[in-house]
């Protein structure tokens, strides 16, 4: 049928009332995806370079997604509607295969595909599975039914053991980059919090190593994203990024033997407000 020729379908009442009953319910569900994105553990509220990159590929690959999706089902619903066969319709010339429009259907999606979305990927996709730098700060985490053990290399005492806490906060400088080696002491656990990077699976006999950078001194919540007990659930981890001279000072303080830290209650993780402490 030529384009000129084509008519908005007409939609008898109870269609219409159908369609309309459809779109309501469509916006009902989406609007569940609308509220406040400054809770504890929003991916997509990223405050380090890690998460707002993760954040950003989310976002690159979903976008064409959601106009390839509504370009689709909007076309499937006009021919359903405008093309369906009537009851003295004859039923049309059947045509089996069409060489040049397979080629063209398969090579065009791929070259949209890599030209907008595998070009910008790619770069940052490597970027965020490199090592650490050579001068990160290091931080050993381990993963133990059902809590958090964090070993800091760097912060030793006078006999030149490294310090090791359990069950407390993370404490990292912020603006400088860490480099993370996480493993597990008995089953599989996953290191995750969501505002400052996505996660890393702590395996036993297996290290893994990410970095992290967050960008301003802050609380931040995560937890053990790996069903990995009955205390999975309390299995909750806070990261606390310190200005330069608060971290020294918090440093200087544990390799002296003041236990100052927090109890690992991660209640005020919330945002990325406030000293850290």
């Amino acid at each position: 049928m030529p384009v000129s020729k084509l008519r908005p379908p007409h939609l008898p009442p109870g269609h219409a009332f159908f369609a309309l009953f459809a779109l309501l319910l469509i916006g009902l569900l989406a609007s569940g995806c609308i509220g406040d994105t400054d809770t504890p553990q929003n991916t997509l509220a990223p405050e380090g370079e890690v998460a707002r990159q993760q954040r950003d590929l989310f976002m690159l690959a979903m976008w064409p997604a959601l106009a390839v999706m509504i370009f689709v089902e909007v076309a499937i619903v006009v021919m359903l509607l405008r093309f369906r066969r009537r009851k003295d319709d004859q039923i049309p010339k059947q045509t089996h295969g069409n060489t040049p429009l397979e080629i063209a259907w398969t090579i065009v999606p791929i070259v949209i595909i890599i030209a907008f979305v595998g070009v910008p990927m790619i770069p940052v996709i490597f970027e965020l599975g490199r090592d650490p730098a050579d001068d990160a700060y290091p931080v050993k985490v381990t993963g133990i039914q059902w809590v958090w053990q964090f070993e800091y290399p760097e912060i030793v005492n006078d006999e030149g053991a490294a310090l090791v806490t359990l069950g407390e906060p993370l404490h990292i400088p912020a603006g400088r980059e860490i480099a993370l080696t996480i493993v597990s002491a008995d089953v599989n656990h996953s290191f995750g919090v969501p505002r400052v990077a996505g996660t890393r699976d702590a395996i036993p006999g297996q290290e893994e190593r990410m970095w992290i950078k967050v960008d301003e001194p802050g609380s931040f919540a995560g937890q053990c994203r790996e069903l990995c007990g009955t205390g999975h659930a309390d299995m909750k981890v806070t990261v606390i990024a310190q200005s330069d001279e608060d971290f020294q000072a918090w440093s200087e303080e544990m390799a002296a033997g003041v236990r100052s830290a927090g109890t690992g209650d991660d209640s005020g993780a919330v945002s990325a407000s406030g000293s850290g402490e």
